[in-house]
């Protein structure tokens, strides 16, 4: 009986690989380096933004008249 009993192996199934360039290590690296671009490129204009247009001086407080000290 232990002749009869073979082990089992496990066998690959194989996949046929996909030609569509949509499901490419070339396509995700692409559209990754567009993202990472483009997240960039935002902070990178936000930051200009800031140090060249933005103004940042505080108006003076107003000076209210007529009012008495209190204590």
């Amino acid at each position: 009986m232990a002749a009869v009993v073979k082990e089992a192996k496990d066998e690959e199934i194989q996949v046929p690989k996909s030609d569509d360039f949509f499901e490419s290590k070339t396509f995700r690296l692409l559209t990754l380096m567009l993202y990472m671009g483009g997240v960039s490129g935002m902070g990178l204009t936000l930051a200009m933004y800031y140090m060249f247009i933005w103004d940042s001086r505080m108006p003076p407080l107003p000076v209210f008249k007529h009012t008495h000290p209190i204590g």
